[in-house]
């Protein structure tokens, strides 16, 4: 009866010890009406209910993030490294009056029309928008990128 509850038990910290499977963070601009010779996906939104146009080149993800963390009104914060807020001030000035759409792991989690360029480089998320695993998983995600 020990052996099977010592191999169970070494079992469950094998798999605590597993690396955890990457989170995929894109940031995309929709599409101009009538871009030409630029490739792009359709896209539905559902507050309000819409089907867009998105760049298929995402303008940021995942290894432009310095950081994540929830603020004390529950918003998520994404702070990007110096690349990235370069690349999220760019995409948001170019893009006035488009959406910004934030997409983790396949799923829309923020999609705002953008009225005013992003300078001090972050976004804030809505509260709940990403798990707690899925912070601490970009967050090791950003330390690894640092490290390289």
């Amino acid at each position: 009866m020990v052996r099977p509850a010592l191999f169970l038990l070494g079992w469950f910290l094998w798999l605590g010890a597993a690396e955890k499977p990457p989170v995929l963070f894109r940031v995309h601009l929709q599409a101009p009406e009538g871009a030409k010779g630029m490739v792009t996906v359709p896209l539905t939104l559902f507050n309000p209910p819409e089907t867009i146009a998105i760049r298929s080149i995402p303008e940021l993800s995942e290894k432009d993030i310095l950081r994540v963390h929830a603020s004390v009104d529950g918003k998520i914060l994404v702070e990007f490294n110096d690349f990235g807020r370069t690349k999220l001030e760019l995409a948001t000035s170019t893009g006035r009056g488009l959406i910004l759409v934030v997409i983790v792991n396949g799923r829309v989690i923020y999609a705002p029309l953008i009225d005013v360029p992003l300078t001090k480089g972050g976004l804030a998320l809505p509260p709940a928008s990403l798990s707690s695993q899925e912070i601490e998983i970009l967050n090791e995600q950003a330390t690894k990128a640092g490290k390289k």
